[in-house]
């Protein structure tokens, strides 16, 4: 099992400016601040980083995400694979992001 600690910094907002919001492993416990961090996250006001994915994979699995999901209306997905793939896919993205910074 992975351990994670609460000093990462698992997801991040941008607001409220100057510095925006960090994310913690206390943070994503919290089924409701997951549901708003989506919400943000479909706006494209904040990210999920890699390890914060880990861990609501582990702590929540794929069905729960997924509905959280539905509920933000972030990913367009039609099954829980799409989910899967949309959710490997944005990971991706992330990690050619952080290289190119």
């Amino acid at each position: 099992m992975e351990q994670f600690s609460n000093d990462d910094c698992y997801a991040y907002r941008r607001y409220p400016e100057p510095d925006g919001t960090s994310y913690s492993l206390k943070d994503l416990m919290t089924e409701k601040k997951v549901e708003q961090l989506f919400d943000f996250c479909q706006i494209l006001e904040a990210v999920i980083y890699d390890v914060g994915w880990d861990f609501l994979i582990q702590y929540y699995g794929y069905a729960l995400l997924y509905e959280f999901n539905n509920k933000s209306g972030w990913f367009d997905c039609s099954d829980m694979e799409e989910y899967k793939e949309y959710i490997e896919a944005y990971r991706n993205d992330m990690k050619r992001s952080e290289k190119k910074n």
